[in-house]
Parts: C-alpha cells; structure tokens; sequence
C-alpha cells in the first residue's frame, strides 16, 4: 500500500511540475522571492507585516517576471560571454533562493497555528514575532551557510567509491578485474579545461582494466564536443574505454557527439545497441545502448536495443551493460544481464542525511537513485555524477569516480 501510494505520488510530481519543469521553476521562483522577502522583513525590518496590498502585488509582479525570464535566460546560459555568465548567475541565485525559501514557507505554515494559539492566550504579536524570530533565525542562517557551502567546497569534493560484486558466470581467471565507472560529466557546463584534464589523471590514476562512461557526456553545448573529445583521448585502460549517450548528449546532437568522438578520441568505442567481447583471458562482454533522449522522467522504461541484446546473450561469458538512465534495469534483470552501470540521477546532487536514507530531489523521480540496487539476480550500479546539471552546487553528494571490482 505504502509502495503504491510512493508511486502515485511520484507520478503526480513528474506530471505536474517535472515535466513542466522550466516554467514551473519560474513560478516556484517567483513565490519563494516573495516568502523570503517576507521573512527578511518581519526578522529584520522592525515591522511585523508588510502591507497586505504591497505584499500581493509584489507576489504576482515576481512570480510574472520569473516566468518571463526563464526561457531567456534558460537560451543566454548556452550562449558565450557575458550573457552565459550573467544567466548563470541568476540560476544560481534562483536555486540558492529556492533552498531557503522551502524552511522559510515551511516555518510560516507551522507558525500560522500557533500565532493563533499564542494570541488566544494573551501574547502580544510583538512578542510573539519575537519568540518567531528566535526560532526561525537559527535554521534559516544554517541553511544559508549550507547552500553556500554546497557552491564551495561541497561541489568541488570528489568520492572515489569501491563496490565489489559477484558478477554471474564470471570466469575464475577474470576475479578481480576492475571496471572504473564514470557518468554524467557535463562537459560544457564547468567541466572543461585543467577540470577536465583533473578528472582524466583521477581516472588514469587508478589503473582500470575498463573505463565505464554512461552517458551526458556533454550538457548542451556543441562547441565544447572537439575539446572535451580531445580530452577524454586521454583515458587509458587495460581493456578498453567505453561509453553510451545520455539524455544531454541527444541535446548536443547525438551524431555531432558521436562524430566527435570517434574523431579526437579514437582510443573512446562508442556502444550504441552493441555488445563487444573485450581482449581478457576468459570471455567477457561490454554492451551500450543510446538514451531515447525524451521523456527524461519517465519512470517505465523499455529500450528496443536492450530487448535485442538480451535475445543474442552468449552463452560463454557474462555481458555488463552500460545504459545512461537507470530506470533500464527492470528490462535488463528480466532479459539476464547481471550487472548494469547507469547514471541520471546525479544522486540528486543535493541530499539530506535524513531517517531512511538520503532524501534528494532524484527520489521524486525514480526508486534507483544512487548507489547499488539487486532485481531478479542481478546488480545495477548508479554512478553519482562527476559533473552538474544546472548550477554548480553539492550537499552530501560528492563528485564520484567508482571502482566496480568483479569477483
């Protein structure tokens, strides 16, 4: 009942506010300027309301404006110079807004009763916008500190996790074999250059046998696909570097991708709907599928090209499949892959240390949100991301470059 009720309300988010996600940021935009505006206010400015007629107008004139905005600025940051930089400031912001105004519009819904109470009992409303500042100060100051944290320090932090998993019908003289797994890089949106040229060395560093790259190799950007191709020229592993298209390489233009690829990074196979057997002692098999690029929420996922590599499974060694979107793993289960390595989620790129795990904005959107996850005898990894979506921000969710150690 309770897993129905997950998925339900799953669903309702996805269709209400995912996939109207640019204007429906605008809007939310809009009302937590107002909140937050409010609240410096009332803290602050020595007076306990603004006036009514003040506070609504200004409400709708924000959440207006933002609407308007968005696109544009949505257009200005894939575009160079000082329009890209001045729009992503403003996301920027946007985002810091929007993570301290959901306290601030929790902390106004709390108090709303309990101003009641406080005045049926006699408390003047100047002691008790008070004793409100006293409570709220405290939380909203930390959160603030937080978010500026999570532009810092917490967004340049690197993870290098280690999983090691039994994979099925592994032959005994391949135990052992290390597969470096990373995802989502995001070249084009502040993974370029020495940051680049870093995140290579990390890899190289560890000395993989295979090289795992599962997709949003790219954000957006085209003009970026010939230095970043370049760059990941540099990867070098025993067995071979491979990777598969993510739903923000279809943006950049899946071909352009490709062509670039294969142009500047001929040490880099591209596995599009193929399986390749890889030049170990005992056979071993790689296969990739393109993202579909669309539907990017969808929580149903039933990929045409994992329906026909899972038909053509050998019968002499294992197959690990790359796929970008996680939601792939109830196919691949079914169809016999033991292992699957996907990204997407970024691990929600901010999370909560919350009871019951880590609450980020990825566990509105699927139940495979990061780390390690087992269906019908095999094992499905979720790559954190070592790149951004959006604005450069992380809390509790570092960068991640995983070693997966068959055994």
């Amino acid at each position: 009942m309770i897993d129905r009720l997950t998925e339900q309300g799953r669903a309702l988010v996805k269709r209400v506010f995912f996939e109207n996600l640019v204007l429906s940021l605008g809007a939310l935009l809009g009302v937590m300027q107002v909140l937050v505006g409010h609240w410096t206010w009332v803290v602050f400015g020595g007076h306990d309301q603004p006036p009514a007629g003040v506070a609504f107008t200004l409400a709708g004139l924000l959440v207006a404006a933002n609407v308007a905005a968005i696109l544009p600025v949505r257009a200005a940051a894939r575009r160079g110079g000082l329009a890209r930089r001045a729009a992503r400031f403003y996301i920027a912001i946007g985002l810091a807004t929007l993570l301290v105004g959901l306290p601030i519009a929790l902390a106004w819904a709390g108090w709303l009763p309990l101003a009641a109470i406080l005045e049926a009992l006699g408390v003047s409303p100047k002691t008790a916008i008070a004793l409100f500042r006293v409570a709220t100060l405290p939380v909203v100051g930390t959160l603030a500190f937080l978010v500026a944290w999570g532009f810092t320090a917490g967004q340049r932090k690197i993870e290098r996790t280690v999983q090691r998993i039994a994979l099925a019908g592994l032959d005994p003289a391949l135990a052992g074999l290390r597969v470096v797994q990373i995802s989502d890089l995001h070249i084009g949106n502040g993974l370029e250059g020495g940051a680049l040229a870093r995140l290579v060395e990390h890899v190289n560093e560890l000395e993989p046998d295979l090289i795992a790259i599962t997709g949003d190799i790219f954000d957006h950007d085209p003009r970026f696909i010939e230095e970043g191709a370049k760059a990941l020229a540099g990867l070098t592993a025993r067995y071979g570097v491979f990777a598969v298209l993510g739903n923000h390489d279809w943006y950049t233009g899946n071909e352009r991708v490709a062509a670039g690829l294969a142009m500047h990074a001929s040490n880099l196979r591209l596995l599009r709907g193929e399986r390749v057997r890889l030049p170990t002692p005992a056979p071993l098999y790689v296969a990739g599928v393109d993202d579909p690029g669309r539907n990017w929420t969808s929580s149903k996922l039933e990929l045409p090209q994992i329906e026909a590599l899972g038909r053509s499974m050998p019968a002499d060694g294992p197959t690990l499949l790359l796929v970008h979107r996680p939601e792939a793993f109830s196919q691949a289960a079914r169809l016999g892959f033991p292992l699957v390595l996907a990204g997407h989620t970024h691990g929600g790129q901010i999370a909560l240390p919350l009871p019951g795990g880590h609450w980020n904005p990825a566990r509105m959107l699927t139940r495979f949100y990061r780390g390690r996850y087992e269906e019908h005898r095999s094992v499905l990894y979720v790559n954190r991301g070592f790149g951004v979506a959006g604005p450069s921000i992380r809390f509790n969710c570092p960068r991640e470059i995983a070693t997966i150690e068959l055994c």
